[in-house]
């Protein structure tokens, strides 16, 4: 009996899985966790609201397998990173462009994330605890690479925090100022995607002139 009209089989369909995940994203990001129903997501995927509730539970579970993938997607990105060649200088540029691309990829995910996090901070604690030391992976050789620069003077001293968060900001904002941008300066669509590029190489000159002793 097919999966999207009768009852699941014992042996799950990943591609289902898959189709449920994509059409729950597809909702929460624009109507939000709260006006998002399982009915709604079964809908959308094509089966029926018993068998979301078979592969995920509850809603929130849901909710949190996305938010989760989104999550790992971004941090399993930056970790080929540090088998590459190149200067600091090269490699943090290019860590500094991957993260404004992520983003700008999932642009409407910013300001989602933004709202729900802070209605429900919780969540993100949970998610972090699902993924593992995956962050630390991310962070502890290009942590490496940082200190050997500010010991050899190259650049100023400077936590890894702080650089982290500096970058994080100055790409993050970008996007969730997004639609004053538009409106305030008049910005098209195909002009926005120009703005997009120039802001990339302007945030990428700032950090590096930041750096400097």
């Amino acid at each position: 009996m097919s999966h999207t009209t009768g009852r699941p089989s014992a042996q799950p369909d990943h591609n289902m899985e898959e189709t449920i995940l994509a059409a729950a994203e597809k909702l929460f990001l624009r109507n939000g966790y709260d006006l998002t129903s399982t009915t709604r997501i079964a809908k959308e995927a094509g089966c029926n609201q018993a068998l979301v509730h078979y592969y995920f539970r509850t809603k929130e579970k849901l909710f949190q397998a996305v938010l989760e993938g989104k999550v790992k997607e971004v941090f399993q990105r930056f970790l080929p990173l540090e088998t590459t060649e190149g200067t600091f200088e090269e490699k943090l540029t290019a860590l500094i462009e991957l993260h404004y691309d992520t983003i700008r990829k999932n642009s409407d995910m910013v300001l989602f994330l933004i709202t729900e996090l802070k209605r429900n901070p919780e969540m993100f604690h949970n998610i972090i605890n699902q993924i593992g030391d995956l962050p630390l992976q991310t962070l502890i050789l290009f942590k490496k690479d940082l200190d050997r620069e500010i010991h050899s003077g190259r650049i100023r001293d400077i936590s890894l925090q702080d650089l982290v968060v500096n970058i994080v900001s100055l790409n993050v904002f970008v996007f969730a100022a997004k639609p004053i941008f538009g409106k305030v300066w008049n910005i098209g669509d195909g002009e926005m995607e120009t703005f997009y590029d120039e802001r990339k190489k302007e945030i990428v000159k700032t950090i590096l002139l930041s750096l400097r002793p």
